[in-house]
């Protein structure tokens, strides 16, 4: 593993757990939607400075071909479409449910790339993926 994408790896994960349990406070008092609606807007305004900075980023979106920008289209409609999904489910189960559910995402991330791409998966990634999810069906089941 890189060093320095390792690093930014746990950064996210150690990040990510702080944003759930934050955002079942939150929750309790919002619906998904508004919720989604507001965490995009506050995101746009906190990076728009950056991209302002620095506007090849826009630049190479922007010159990308046909294809490029219509995956860009579908990949920011699903995590959108994500986010309200794991808000909702947050809202409903609770961050420690949701997130337990939630982590079976590499199982699907490794499915898609398979089928899409047709990426091969190797036998460390059946059983990764089985741990998972029995992982997930014992804390929800017993915890």
């Amino acid at each position: 593993m890189g060093g320095v994408g390792f690093i930014y790896a746990v950064g996210a994960a150690v990040t990510w757990g702080l944003v759930y349990a934050l955002d079942q406070k939150i929750l309790s008092h919002s619906t998904p939607l508004a919720y989604l609606f507001i965490n995009s807007l506050l995101t746009a305004i906190i990076l728009l400075p950056f991209l302002l900075v620095d506007g090849g980023p826009i630049k190479a979106v922007v010159s990308s071909d046909k294809t490029t920008l219509w995956l860009i289209v579908a990949s920011v409609i699903l995590a959108t479409l994500a986010n309200y999904l794991i808000f909702s489910g947050i809202k409903i189960l609770g961050a420690d449910q949701a997130s337990i559910i939630e982590i079976a995402y590499p199982f699907f991330v490794t499915f898609f790339s398979f089928i899409i791409f047709k990426a091969e998966p190797n036998a460390y990634f059946y059983l990764g993926g089985g741990l998972i999810f029995i992982g997930s069906i014992i804390i929800i089941k017993f915890a």
